[in-house]
């Protein structure tokens, strides 16, 4: 494949600033980030690689609309804090070696991609557009997977006790506009374990990031 043949990328000139380009040459692609785990290889992120990942985790979520459509600096800045997400908490479950993916799962969840597509030559299309085969979507969506399923484990015990719920019952009730617990529960629950588990992901994210050596290379929010 293209990325793997002809993407040539000079990481100092890039750490440096310089922005020229040799006589004769062309920008294939552009390092933006480098990322090293604890104790792991670091990974040269590149532009291609960014927008590939976005398209692919937007479409994931219904957002079908990302196979083709220009993704500003801001959406490519996400995907750029998406990716290094991804690689962190993957990292993470590999020296834990948990949850693994099998083959099975991860052919469903491919298959699961191709339904968001109207035709499968649409989906061929957005293949070509990524400069990817279908292995390498299916190997990213195996990583995406076992990403999922650990945090699941760690966000599954964040569920709110009855005391939890009556609580934040008593102290937001004008909220409810009278109705009575019982009516709101699984509602107060529900909301109770989102902010739980959106702070026990931020915190875990943190922490990693925190014993990680990120490099951004690059602002790709500046980019129009």
């Amino acid at each position: 494949m293209l990325k793997g043949a002809l993407v040539a990328v000079l990481l100092a000139p890039l750490a440096a600033g310089a922005t020229d380009i040799p006589a004769g040459g062309r920008v294939v692609d552009s390092v933006v980030a480098v990322v090293a785990a604890r104790g792991r290889e670091a990974r040269v992120v590149t532009l291609s690689k960014v927008t590939e990942e976005g398209r692919i985790a937007l479409i994931s979520r219904g957002g079908i609309e990302a196979a083709t459509a220009v993704l500003d600096g801001a959406v490519l800045r996400a995907s750029l804090d998406w990716y290094v997400d991804q690689l962190l908490l993957h990292e993470e479950a590999v020296r834990l070696r948990v949850f693994e993916v099998e083959r099975d799962a991860a052919v469903a969840e491919l298959a699961r991609f191709k339904a968001e597509f109207a035709t499968p030559l649409e989906f061929k299309a957005f293949l070509f557009e990524i400069d990817a085969t279908e292995e390498e979507l299916t190997s990213t969506l195996r990583r995406s997977l076992r990403v999922r399923r650990y945090l699941e484990s760690r966000l599954g015990r964040l569920r709110p006790t009855p005391r939890d719920i009556e609580a934040w019952y008593q102290a937001h009730a004008a909220e409810y506009g009278g109705r009575p617990l019982a009516e709101v529960t699984e509602e107060i629950a529900a909301r109770l374990s989102a902010a739980r588990a959106d702070g026990e992901t931020k915190a875990l994210l943190a922490d990693l990031r925190r014993r990680a050596d990120i490099r951004i290379l690059v602002d790709l929010s500046a980019r129009p």
